[in-house]
């Protein structure tokens, strides 16, 4: 006698006999591509599956991080930058009111 999982099968095999898997090439040359193009093709065929949960407790905390590091660094430089000098000149060239020093600077990196 055969057993219920044998008889199982047959009925099953019976039910299945007409369809027929066709596309057996395709899936093949879709699976084990042997041009560099189709490899490449296949890597970009890729579904990738990204949870929420993870994805947004990382996107916390690049977030936290990036607004305390921020205000961290902009808070105090370690020297201040150029402190303009108490008795600056205007000057007019052109038509144009310039402040004497930049307009000289200017003047000679043109020369050169």
């Amino acid at each position: 006698m055969k057993t219920e999982r044998e008889q199982i099968k047959q009925r099953m095999d019976e039910e299945l006999e007409p369809i027929r898997f066709s596309a057996q090439e395709q899936v093949i040359r879709q699976t084990h591509p042997r041009a560099f193009g189709a490899r490449l093709s296949a890597l970009w065929n890729r579904e990738i599956e990204i949870s929420p949960g993870p994805l947004g407790a990382l996107s916390v905390v690049i977030l936290v991080t990036v607004l305390v590091i921020r205000p961290l660094q902009t808070g105090q430089p370690n020297h201040p930058g150029p402190q303009p000098p108490a008795h600056r000149v205007l000057i007019e060239a052109g038509g144009n009111t310039y402040w004497k020093d930049i307009y000289e600077q200017a003047v000679k990196r043109h020369e050169d």
